[in-house]
């Protein structure tokens, strides 16, 4: 490539760049869509310069890429190609990214990313029509960014156009935003610094410490942002804090736990569920009980460690298998693990059962109710085969209300039902109707399965602990906030969850309040597997015969969590940011921490470390 040649494929580059960072921005406006509006003038200027100087920095990381590129390949069309290739590629994953933040208000990360190549369809479960729009979006990117390409080339590539200028203007950006975003940050300012978080790969520029040193700092405010920031977890971990005092009962009982991934609150009736409000009848029925997070991987967490998310990763390091389960391996349980999701992402295979033998890992089918109708069946030859001198512990998770998953001639109970969910149609006025009939009517079809596992039982049932629950809920816009799905906030939508006990032959009566998951283990600790430790040695929780009422609640994982008391919702992030709802999920503005309740739940986040 001749130095003209060279010198106009820079040209071409330097505005082929430019106009798609305008597309940029007009994509990066769907960010603003789920967030209030700027109060302030201040945070609106933060907000704009902050957004032109972040993306601005995108691009120019793109084009340095390129422009390197140009020394080394020296056809222009090979270049043209190459760019194309990628600001199409980085545009779609842009615009993806909306959607992912729309939804759940976090961006791209290595959980989604995880569960996206790991979990496969067994996490997103997508119809022909959505990946057909998804590749025609891609499509139309392409053939866009190839017009522009050759209107560029054809037209502009002999006018000579000076960076210098628009650097330095960017550069005035930059410096706005961050230097914005230093004050706001500290003197607590969250309306402006709770906006940074609105954008992807978002690190703005703080500088607490060294302004605290000129007197411009908010005292006040800088002492309770440092108490609400989590402390890194180390990588040992003190669990359980004391060694286990157990002695098996003369006449052990056999342990049934039932979970419905995405099973809400308010999904079970004599209609919808008939065959659990049988159990419900025959046993207890606990109506204020909460998962400990809003997802799988956290909410399983809290059911089987009976502490809170914040301790995955440690777990996981370690691959130390819950105390409850160590325990029914020393007294000789026979363990049945049947989950209709892979036990390999999230990594279960390696923390919830990773002292099981022989782990079935995973299920046929391809989709959820297939895997369902295969964890049914597994069970019942299991049960069928097993050794009766020995009691039982089976756990079985069900996926199809999570997927939406029913078989094409099943009846549908409830109507007007979805057969296939658009996900980008969603939105606030979205008739959600048909959508939670087909949510309601995968409901149905697990209850249906659970009548057959019920019912291999037998006489078993007499002696037999039955726990059904759900790992998390699932929210339908009930806030009217654009929230669908889980994993995205820590409303009673996402986190308040059915428990359903039958306990043949209880000496004592249940708790009647507020309960959540870190209470279960503790109950089949204490009072089936005789153990005399207080709940404190291995858990947050209390066993359900002899709970006593708790100020607050703790809901979340490392980094994003919520405290949850009476009266209010406080969500948290590691920054110490907050922000305060009520037990609707609307933003309570005026409304202070509960610092008592504060304490006591960073003081349990960092009980268990060593």
């Amino acid at each position: 490539m001749n130095s003209e040649m060279t010198k106009t494929t820079h040209s071409w580059l330097n505005r082929y760049l430019l106009l798609n960072f305008i597309f940029a921005l007009l994509v990066a406006l769907r960010y603003l869509t789920p967030n209030p509006y700027p109060a302030t003038i201040l945070s609106a200027v933060f907000l704009l310069t902050y957004t032109i100087a972040h993306l601005g920095l995108l691009t120019l990381l793109l084009s340095g890429v390129l422009h390197l590129l140009t020394k080394i390949i020296r056809n222009p069309i090979a270049i043209r190609i190459l760019a194309i290739i990628l600001v199409s590629l980085t545009l779609s994953l842009l615009l993806a990214d909306t959607f992912v933040y729309q939804q759940y208000r976090f961006h791209f990360n290595g959980i989604v990313f995880e569960l996206m190549v790991e979990g496969g369809t067994e996490i997103f479960s997508f119809s022909w029509p959505l990946w057909t729009m998804i590749a025609m979006i891609i499509v139309t990117f392409f053939a866009v960014q190839i017009f522009i390409s050759e209107f560029l080339w054809r037209k502009y590539t002999q006018v000579n156009l000076s960076i210098k200028p628009i650097l330095k203007i960017w550069a005035l950006f930059l410096l706005t935003g961050h230097g914005i975003h230093t004050w706001a940050d500290a003197m607590f300012e969250k309306n402006i610094t709770q906006q940074a978080r609105y954008l992807p790969i978002s690190f703005p520029l703080t500088a607490k410490s060294f302004m605290a040193k000129f007197g411009v700092v908010n005292i006040e405010a800088q002492k309770q942002q440092a108490l609400l920031k989590q402390k890194k977890i180390k990588s040992a971990i003190n669990y359980p804090m004391q060694a286990m005092q157990c002695q098996p009962p003369a006449q052990p009982k056999n342990i049934l736990l039932l979970t419905l991934d995405s099973w809400r609150n308010d999904m079970i009736d004599e209609a919808m569920t008939p065959n659990i409000y049988n159990i419900a009848q025959m046993g207890n029925h606990f109506t204020e009980h909460y998962s400990g997070s809003n997802n799988t991987r956290h909410g399983m967490f809290s059911l089987f460690y009976a502490i809170p998310g914040h301790y995955w990763q440690p777990i996981l390091d370690l691959q130390r298998s819950p105390v409850m389960m160590n325990i029914l391996k020393q007294q000789d349980y026979q363990t049945g693990i049947f989950a209709s999701a892979k036990l390999t992402s999230p990594e279960f295979d390696q923390t919830l059962f990773s002292n099981v033998d022989n782990l079935r890992t995973h299920s046929k089918g391809d989709k959820p109710y297939q895997r369902d109708l295969d964890i049914t069946k597994d069970f019942i030859d299991w049960h069928s085969n097993r050794d009766d001198d020995k009691p039982f512990f089976a756990f079985m998770l069900y996926d199809a209300a999570h997927g939406f998953s029913i078989p094409k001639d099943f009846q549908r109970k409830y109507q007007p039902s979805l057969d296939d969910i658009n996900y980008m149609a969603l939105n606030d006025d979205y008739d959600a109707e048909p959508f939670i009939n087909l949510y309601k009517n995968s409901i149905h079809f697990i209850d249906q399965q659970i009548e057959r596992v019920i019912s291999q039982l037998g006489d078993d049932i007499n002696d037999t602990i039955i726990i059904i629950t759900g790992d998390h809920g699932k929210e339908f816009n009930d806030s009217n906030k654009g929230f669908w799905g889980h994993n995205s906030n820590y409303s009673k939508y996402q986190t308040q969850v059915p428990l359903i006990i039958y306990w043949p032959n209880a000496e004592h009566d249940f708790y009647q309040g507020e309960t959540s998951h870190y209470d279960i283990a503790p109950t089949v600790i204490t009072n089936a597997l005789g153990c005399s430790n207080h709940s404190k040695d291995y858990s947050s929780g209390q066993s359900l015969f002899h709970k006593q009422p708790h100020d607050w609640l703790l809901l979340g994982r490392d980094g994003y969590y919520a405290i949850k008391d009476i009266q209010q919702l406080n969500e948290l992030d590691r920054l110490g940011n907050f922000t305060i709802f009520d037990t609707n999920y609307q933003e309570l503005p005026d409304a202070k921490l509960n610092m008592k309740n504060v304490l006591a739940a960073m003081e349990e986040l960092r009980r268990f470390n060593k």
